[in-house]
């Protein structure tokens, strides 16, 4: 991880982002940081959809890519697809992408 606070680390050109879902949400959007097993930070995202035949991380994906200004096509399920935490693959441009999300989670 870039820090020990940083849901997300950079992998080549791609980052890896560690997300807890939350599926079945009225208002979809990024909720802060959670604290996941072996003290790892994950950022919290709410998506409507409920997690059935995939809709929640489709869901999740949509979220993510408005927030970051990014293709849908650029992210990925890459671990945990039927579970609340996931890493989700963001392809390409990591500087960026990393400085976008230090923008969103700083208070």
């Amino acid at each position: 991880m870039s820090r020990s606070a940083d849901p997300f680390r950079i992998d080549g050109d791609d980052v890896l982002l560690r997300v807890r879902a939350t599926p079945g949400a009225r208002r979809p959007g990024l909720d802060g940081l959670a604290e996941g097993p072996e003290a790892q930070t994950a950022l919290k995202v709410r998506v409507r959809a409920k997690a059935e035949d995939g809709k929640a991380n489709a869901d999740l994906i949509e979220t993510l890519a408005v927030a970051l200004g990014r293709p849908r096509s650029s992210l990925s399920v890459a671990a945990g697809a039927s579970a609340r935490l996931k890493t989700v693959r963001i392809a390409g441009r990591a500087g960026e992408t990393a400085a976008r999300l230090k923008e969103l989670l700083t208070p």
